[in-house]
């Protein structure tokens, strides 16, 4: 038998009330599985390990206030770094709560060591059983006030009652599911021994990936093809192998589309057309697809969420795709995007068996000085620079032209984080299979027809009238001059006019003290 641990002096240890003790009756408790949990972290010699088991537990665990506070403190000392046994613990406590007569915490923490000496290890596992099953009892008991309350009331609404058992759901599956830490530090000697699990890689280098941290962003102009390109790639996972996107598909892997654009008529024919171009390959069991649920996507809804929590705990797909983002976000504050990423992500399970993100959203109009081509395409992405800057990766799709007729798309990745960044590249779209890569448009000549376009649109002699015969115009006066002028757009006038890459109109002119334009002498003439 273990020797029972003594305290090396009766200095009170930490300020608890007398109630540390709650009153017993009926409430669901274990005071041996509370204590057991404790002591095996206090023993356990690896600090790894003690985060690993601290990481588990939550303070609702314990029912004893004393052992709460002790939880506490124990889980305080390893994220300041200090090692955790017997006496730094004793000593922590010590230094901590100094003064004051604390009795009932100090036979508390007598207790502890000696209730707890014949704790297994092995064991660990079945004490957390046990003690997730008395809280979620605790908190079950304490629900039934509210719901007696809610029978008795004279004016309740179907409405009330499926808010608070949607509520309810959620925060069972919240106590039931594992703990994600809300702060977890690593050693570099930890980091440098974790073996990363294989199976979180599905496309690409470290592009689209399971885990907490694999948010992708897909983005465009409506119309695009963002939609069939996701579909594409939920095919890439029902086959398990070859390429997306001229990326390597690492393993099979389930998607679900949780989208609010496509009615039943387009996702049957889509699923038709896959099946048909892709015979044997076992599309049911891969691919997922939402019908538009009313009112968009409404992850800030209790209701919704626990529907999304359901399929997925139904589904366990490895990658969850969100379609499109205006439908979530209404907003573009940067508190609103973390705090949607947030309420989509309680949808999931924890570690690594949470599933990949795939956010498909819009792209900005894009402004005359905008950058069109490489890193600055992320920040096309429409809302708050939050959620590009959120994603590990960014893919930006991009229509070739306006050409009704072309379907081809100048596809790139702008962002990625965590592997080695490549070369954009241009596709021709297809439904019901995979896009097709096309080597024979150089991706380098994007927007060059598009500016030769616009250099026709607008002419020196256009310009020239547009001043007539008054010398100082603003920028946008001239704009509008121009449109009424000629068939050009707004945009493709700023472009013209301004400063860059495609202002071939910009030279013709030069700006006064007061930043308006006015044409330099001898530079409009025929």
């Amino acid at each position: 038998m273990k020797k029972k641990f003594t305290p090396r002096t009766q200095r009170p240890l930490l300020s608890v009330t007398d109630t540390h003790r709650r009153p017993t009756g009926e409430t669901p408790q274990d005071e041996a599985a509370e204590a057991a949990v404790l002591q095996i972290i206090i023993q356990e010699k690896s600090s790894a390990e003690q985060e690993a088991l601290l990481s588990q537990l939550k303070q609702s665990h314990f029912y004893d206030l004393a052992r709460r506070e002790m939880f506490r403190q124990l889980s305080q000392m390893r994220q300041e770094g200090h090692a955790v046994d017997e006496v730094t613990v004793y000593g922590w406590i010590r230094d901590k709560f100094p003064g004051k007569d604390n009795e009932g915490f100090r036979t508390a923490a007598q207790e502890l060591y000696n209730t707890a000496n014949d704790a297994n290890a092995w064991n660990f596992h079945e004490y957390l059983a046990t003690l997730k099953n008395k809280a979620l009892r605790r908190w079950t008991l304490a629900k039934r006030e509210t719901l007696a309350t809610l029978a008795t009331a004279e004016d309740l609404t179907l409405a009330q009652l499926r808010a608070e058992f949607s509520e309810i759901l959620e925060q069972t599956d919240r106590a039931d599911n594992s703990n994600r830490p809300r702060l977890k530090i690593w050693k570099a000697n930890d980091l440098k021994e974790h073996v990363i699990s294989t199976h979180l890689a599905l496309v690409g280098d470290n592009e689209i990936t399971m885990g907490y941290d694999g948010v992708v962003v897909l983005a465009g102009p409506g119309s695009s093809g963002k939609s069939l390109c996701t579909a594409s790639l939920a095919l890439a996972g029902a086959i398990g192998k070859g390429l997306w996107m001229g990326r390597k598909v690492h393993r099979k892997f389930k998607t679900l589309i949780i989208q609010a654009e496509n009615g039943t008529v387009r996702l049957k024919k889509e699923i038709e057309a896959l099946a048909k171009n892709h015979p044997g390959v076992d599309i049911n069991g891969h691919i997922f697809f939402s019908e538009p649920p009313e009112g968009g996507l409404p992850f800030h809804n209790a209701d919704f969420r626990a529907a999304v929590k359901r399929a997925v705990l139904e589904l366990e797909p490895d990658l969850v795709v969100v379609d499109p983002w205006s439908q979530v976000a209404t907003e573009d504050a940067a508190k609103e995007v973390v705090d949607k990423l947030a309420e989509i992500r309680s949808c999931f399970p924890a570690g690594d068996e949470c599933p990949g993100l795939m956010i498909v959203a819009h792209t900005s109009k894009p402004r005359p000085e905008n950058v069109r081509k490489g890193r600055g395409l992320a920040y096309m992405v429409s809302g708050s620079v939050a959620l590009p800057n959120t994603a590990r990766c960014v893919y930006v799709l991009l229509p070739w032209s306006e050409e009704m007729t072309d379907d081809r798309i100048y596809w790139s990745c702008p962002k990625l984080n965590n592997g080695e960044m490549y070369a954009p590249s241009v596709w021709h779209r297809r439904f019901g299979t995979f896009f097709e890569h096309d080597p024979n448009t150089d991706p380098s000549t994007y927007g060059t027809d598009e500016e030769r376009e616009e250099r026709r649109a607008v002419t020196s002699d256009d310009l020239k009238e547009a001043f007539g015969d008054q010398e100082n115009l603003t920028k946008a006066a001239l704009v509008r001059r121009l449109e009424k002028l000629t068939s050009a757009s707004a945009p493709t006038i700023y472009r013209a006019i301004t400063k860059g890459p495609q202002g071939y109109l910009a030279d013709l002119m030069e700006t006064t003290p007061e930043k308006w334009l006015k044409l330099k002498k001898g530079k409009a003439e025929k």
